[in-house]
C-alpha cells in the first residue's frame, strides 16, 4: 500500500491528465451500446445454464435452465472474490445444485467436468486464430508475462502434488468414485454435439460483447483484436494470482491493447467500462441470487464438501 501511494506521488503529475482524458472518452459513452453489451452478457450466462441443463439431462436430471441460471450468477460472485477466474466458484455450484434439486457430487463433478473439457475446442481454435492473425504478439506482449506465467506453474505444480499426495492416500475411498466418473462419463458424450454448439455461441456472444464497448466508445477495434481480447481475457483471468484477477486482468488487458495502437486513455476506458459489466454489474446480480436462495450459506458450508 506505501508502495502505490509513493508511485501516485511520483507520477501525479502524469496521472491527472490521464485522468481527465479518460474521463472525456467515458463522458461521450453512448449508453444504448453499453446496454448492448450488458444483455449480451446477460444472455451467455443463460446460455452456460442451457449448456449445463442439457448436460445433466443427458444423465437423468430433469432441471430447467431458469432455475439453474441464479447458480451461475452466485458462482461468477464467487469467481469475483477468489483466484483463478472461471475456477473459484466451482465448488460452490457443485454443492448449490445439490442441496437445491438432489444432483448428487459426483454427477455435478463430472458434468461441471465434462462442460470445462468440451469448451476447450472453441478456445483452442480461438486461441490458434489469434496467433495466427497477429503471430508478433507472442512475441512482443506475452514475454513480459513471462513472470507471472513462471509463477503460475510453480502454484500449479504445487497444487497437482498436493492433489497427488491427497490421492494417493484415500485410494480406497476415491476407486470406486473413479469407476462411477467413467460410466457417467459414456453416457455424457451424447451431449457432446450441443455442449460444443452451446460453447461455440457463448464465445461467438463474448467477441460481440466486447465489440458493443468498442462501439460505445467509438473506438476502431476490428473483429480480430476483440478476438485477441477475449482469449487474453480468459488466459489472464485463470492465472491464480488475484481474487478475479483484480490489477492483473486490467494492466494485461489494457497492455494488449496499448500494443494495438490505442491510447492509454483510450485503453483504460474501453477496460473499465468491461469489468464495469463483467465483474461490477455481474457481482451485483451474483450477491442478489446469493442473499435471495441462501447461497451465502451453501457458499460457508462449501469447504467442507
Amino acid at each position: 500500500m506505501l508502495i502505490l501511494i509513493l508511485l501516485v506521488r511520483t507520477h501525479w503529475a502524469e496521472i491527472v491528465p490521464l485522468l481527465e482524458e479518460s474521463w472525456k472518452i467515458l463522458s461521450r459513452t453512448r449508453i444504448t451500446y453499453l446496454i448492448l453489451a450488458f444483455v449480451i452478457y446477460v444472455l451467455s450466462v443463460y446460455l452456460f445454464a442451457v449448456r449445463w441443463q442439457r448436460v445433466l439431462a443427458s444423465i437423468g436430471y430433469n432441471i430447467s435452465a431458469k432455475n439453474i441460471f441464479p447458480i451461475l450468477f452466485g458462482t461468477i460472485l464467487a469467481n469475483n472474490l477468489t483466484p483463478a477466474s472461471r475456477t473459484g466458484g466451482e465448488g460452490l455450484r457443485i454443492v448449490w445444485i445439490n442441496k437445491q434439486f438432489g444432483v448428487s457430487y459426483t454427477d455435478a463433478f463430472i458434468t461441471t467436468l465434462f462442460e470445462r473439457v468440451v469448451e476447450i475446442v472453441p478456445i483452442a481454435l480461438l486461441f490458434t486464430y489469434v496467433l495466427y492473425m497477429f503471430p508478433s504478439l507472442g512475441d512482443k506482449f506475452l514475454s513480459r508475462t513471462n513472470l507471472l506465467i513462471s509463477n503460475s506453474v510453480f502454484l500449479l505444480f504445487l497444487s497437482l502434488t498436493i492433489i497427488g499426495i491427497a490421492v494417493w492416500y484415500f485410494r480406497k475411498k476415491i476407486t470406486p468414485l473413479l469407476k462411477e466418473v467413467l460410466q457417467n462419463w459414456k453416457r455424457l458424450n451424447k451431449s457432446f454435439v450441443s455442449t460444443l454448439f452451446l460453447s461455440c455461441a457463448v464465445w461467438i456472444l463474448d467477441i460481440i460483447r466486447l465489440k458493443f464497448i468498442a462501439l460505445a466508445l467509438n473506438l476502431p477495434l476490428s473483429l480480430y483484436i476483440i478476438t485477441a481480447v477475449s482469449i487474453l481475457y480468459l488466459l489472464i483471468g485463470l492465472l491464480p494470482i488475484t481474487p478475479g484477477g483484480i490489477g492483473i486482468v486490467e494492466g494485461g488487458l489494457i497492455s494488449l491493447l496499448l500494443f494495438f495502437g490505442l491510447s492509454l486513455a483510450s485503453a483504460g476506458s474501453f477496460v473499465f467500462l468491461e469489468r464495469f459489466i463483467s465483474y461490477g454489474l455481474s457481482s451485483l446480480i451474483g450477491f442478489f441470487y446469493l442473499f435471495y436462495y441462501g447461497g451465502f450459506k451453501i457458499w460457508k458450508n462449501t469447504k467442507s464438501h
